[in-house]
């Protein structure tokens, strides 16, 4: 079975998005910063990323419902590792993504760091698990992917990549899009991290490189996605239901 076979008989595709507030993203109120929103309404870097590969994901999703979620930053003098962006639980469509994305900057945080992932992933581990299994019981099927826009090497490898395996055996990718020109080299290595006998979930993409490509951006995005979501469900013995007519 592959991929198609999945989707055609009502998979559900989840996308979480997960956004780095950290201090190295520069002053948002600053032309040239990757936060920096223009006032004449041109998209940032994040912006772009989240147009381009949500756009394409959601395409997988239909109750358009995406929830939002932050890293890196202050409230009230204590980093968060991961809280809600806008005002709601979910957002809704891309437009909801932007919108929730720009309403972080009115909430009084302060950017800080260091740049942890741990926290979102096991947020969204736990969420693809009970996906899963709610959409289980009512007879259909349920698969998570969590974007990761980041403009920094994570803190600690080590960690970010025993969190990865640890919740490998979840209904889960991990795409990590890295914005800006910062080293990601570390990065490479998450990609490579999975340990033997774990599925590899994650996937690291250097979104300037694709910048002004969004084909080749969004096909660099999902490109291990379809083999990630039939290694889970084939290792778990679960048939694809047969094509929604």
């Amino acid at each position: 079975a592959n991929f198609v076979d999945y989707v055609s008989g009502g998979c559900e595709i989840n996308v979480v998005v997960a956004i780095d507030f950290t201090g190295s993203n520069g002053d948002p109120r600053k032309p040239g910063t990757l936060h920096y929103l223009h006032p004449d309404g041109r998209k940032n870097d994040y912006e772009k990323a989240i147009s381009a590969i949500v756009g394409i994901l959601s395409k997988y999703d239909s109750d358009q419902k995406f929830p939002v979620v932050g890293f890196g930053a202050k409230y009230g003098g204590v980093v968060r590792h991961c809280f809600q962006c806008g005002p709601h639980e979910e957002s809704h469509g891309v437009a909801g993504v932007l919108d929730a994305y720009k309403q972080v900057f009115k909430s009084g945080l302060v950017m800080s760091g260091p740049t942890v992932f741990t926290e979102v992933i096991e947020t969204a581990a736990a969420r693809a698990m009970s996906s899963q299994s709610e959409a289980q019981r009512k007879g259909q099927q349920s698969y998570t992917v969590l974007l990761i826009l980041t403009d920094g090497a994570v803190s600690d490898v080590q960690a970010t990549a025993h969190s990865l395996n640890q919740v490998s055996h979840a209904p889960l990718s991990v795409v990590i899009v890295g914005l800006g020109d910062a080293d990601f080299s570390s990065m490479q290595f998450l990609d490579d991290s999975s340990k033997p006998g774990k599925r590899d979930i994650a996937q690291f993409v250097q979104f300037n490189r694709h910048a002004s490509n969004s084909v080749a951006l969004t096909s660099e995005t999902l490109h291990e996605i379809p083999e990630q979501l039939t290694g889970y469900f084939s290792s778990n013995g679960i048939s694809p239901l047969p094509p929604i007519q």
